[in-house]
C-alpha cells in the first residue's frame, strides 16, 4: 500500500472514529471519542498543509498553490544554490583533485586494451585528416619556398666538396672498381660485341685498302674479323682482371687520372659555373608543383603510407614512456586538473545557465509532478504522523482535563 493511501486510511479512520465514539460513554470513550477527534483535526491540518505546496485545497487560493505561485524564486533559489554551492568550482574540483586521473589513465593503457584503442583512434584521424588535405592547395603554397629554396642552395660548393671527398681512397677505390665491373658487363653485352665487330670489319678494310698483300698476309696467318674480336676480347678481359685485382701499372694510372680529374675538378671555375647553370635550369624546368602533388597523393595519401608504421612506432614508445614515468604521470595528472579548474572558471557561469534552462523545459504541471513524486513518501508521512500525534494529545488533553476536574470535585 503506497503511503497516500495509508495517509487517508488513516485519516478516514480517524474520522470515522470520531463519529462512532461520539455517543460512547465513560471514562475509556470519551478519551477515545476525543482522541479521534485529535487525529481528526490533525491529519485534515497536515493534509491541507501538504496539499497547499502543490494546488488549491478545496478551492482556498489564499497562501495555497506555493509551488506555481513561488515559482520564479524556487528557480533562482534553486540555480544559486546548484551552481554556487553544490556544483561550484571549489567542490567540483575537490571530488576531481582526490582522483588519481594519471593512475586510472595507465590502467586502461595497460590492462584494458587503452594502449591500442588509443593507437587505432589516432591511426584513423591522422588517416581522415591526410585523405582530406587538398594536395593541389598545399603544393601551390610549398612550391615558391621550395623552388626558392632550391635556388638559394651552392650546388656548385656542394659538387665541389662531393669531388674533394671522391679523391679520397676509399672512395676512389669503389668508384674505379664499379667502373670496370660496368665496363666488364658492358664489353659482353651483345650489342657491344656487335658494334666492336662492325668497327673491327671497318678497320680491316681501311687497313687492307687496294693492298693485295696485306690482305693475303691476314688471310695466309687465318686472321678474320671473329679472331680479331677475340683477340681484342681476350686483351680486355686479362686487362680488366687487372684493373680489379688493383694490379699492374695500368690500375697506378687509372687510380691517379681519377684522383686527378676529381681534385681538378673542385677548383674549376667552369665546373661550378656549369654547376650553377645547370642549378638554374633545373629550377626553371622541373615541374615542383606537379611533384608535389604526385608525391602527397601517391606517397602520403597512398593506401599504406611511408609514414604510418614509423607513426605508430612512435606514438606506441610515447605510450610506454609515459606508462613507465611516475613524473611524467604526475605532470599530467597536475596539467590536466590545472586545465579542469581554468575552464570551470571560465565558463562555470554556463552550469547557471544550464540549470535555468532545464528547469524552464518543465511546465508548472510537470514541475509540481516532478517535485511531488520526489517527496511524496516523506509528505504522506508528515500527514499519517499528525493523525497519530494528534490522537495522543486529545487523549492526554482529555486525560488532564479529567484530572484536573477531579481534583476541583474533591
Amino acid at each position: 500500500m503506497k503511503k497516500r493511501q495509508k495517509a487517508n486510511l488513516a485519516l478516514a479512520v480517524s474520522a470515522l472514529g470520531f463519529l462512532g465514539t461520539s455517543s460512547a460513554a465513560g471514562f475509556l470513550g470519551g478519551m477515545l471519542h476525543h482522541g479521534f477527534l485529535a487525529a481528526t483535526i490533525g491529519g485534515l491540518a497536515d493534509w491541507f498543509a501538504v496539499t497547499a505546496l502543490f494546488r488549491k485545497p478545496l478551492g482556498i487560493s489564499y497562501r495555497t498553490d506555493i509551488l506555481r505561485r513561488n515559482r520564479g524564486r524556487l528557480t533562482e533559489a534553486i540555480v544559486a544554490f546548484t551552481s554556487e554551492d553544490l556544483l561550484s568550482t571549489e567542490n567540483i574540483m575537490e571530488i576531481i583533485r582526490s582522483q588519481d586521473t594519471a593512475g586510472l589513465l595507465v590502467s586502461y593503457l595497460e590492462h584494458r586494451g587503452g594502449r591500442e584503442e588509443v593507437i587505432a583512434v589516432v591511426r584513423a584521424s591522422m588517416l581522415r585528416v591526410v585523405s582530406d588535405m587538398d594536395s593541389a592547395l598545399i603544393a601551390r603554397e610549398l612550391s615558391p619556398a621550395l623552388r626558392e629554396g632550391i635556388s638559394a642552395l651552392a650546388l656548385q660548393n656542394l659538387a665541389q666538396s662531393m669531388c674533394r671527398i671522391l679523391t679520397e681512397e676509399a672512395h676512389s677505390r669503389r668508384i674505379l672498381r664499379s667502373l670496370f665491373l660496368f665496363l666488364r658487363e658492358g664489353l659482353n653485352s651483345p650489342q657491344a660485341q656487335k658494334l666492336l665487330l662492325e668497327n673491327i670489319r671497318a678497320f680491316r678494310k681501311a687497313y687492307e685498302g687496294d693492298s693485295f698483300g696485306r690482305a693475303f698476309a691476314l688471310s695466309l696467318a687465318g686472321i678474320d674479323d671473329s679472331e680479331l674480336l677475340h683477340l681484342f676480347n681476350d686483351r680486355m678481359q686479362r686487362t680488366l682482371e687487372a684493373l680489379l685485382g688493383e694490379k699492374g701499372e695500368d690500375y697506378v694510372r687509372a687510380k691517379v687520372g681519377l684522383e686527378a680529374l676529381l681534385t681538378g675538378l673542385s677548383r674549376e671555375e667552369a665546373f661550378r659555373a656549369a654547376m650553377r647553370r645547370w642549378a638554374a635550369q633545373l629550377v626553371a624546368r622541373v615541374d615542383i608543383e606537379g611533384l608535389l602533388v604526385y608525391w602527397l597523393e601517391h606517397s602520403v595519401k597512398a593506401e599504406k603510407p611511408f609514414w604510418l608504421e614509423p607513426f605508430e612506432a612512435f606514438l606506441g614508445r610515447q605510450i610506454d614512456a609515459f606508462c613507465a614515468s611516475e613524473a611524467l604521470q604526475r605532470r599530467l595528472d597536475t596539467a590536466l586538473k590545472d586545465f579542469l579548474e581554468q575552464e570551470l572558471r571560465k565558463h562555470h557561469e554556463s552550469i547557471e545557465g544550464i540549470i535555468r534552462e532545464r528547469l524552464a523545459e518543465f511546465s508548472d504541471e510537470n514541475l509540481i509532478h516532478f517535485v511531488e513524486s520526489r517527496v511524496e513518501e516523506d509528505l504522506q508521512m508528515i500527514r499519517i504522523n499528525g493523525a497519530v500525534v494528534g490522537s495522543l494529545v486529545g487523549m492526554g488533553l482529555y486525560l488532564l482535563v479529567r484530572l484536573v476536574e477531579g481534583m476541583w470535585g474533591a
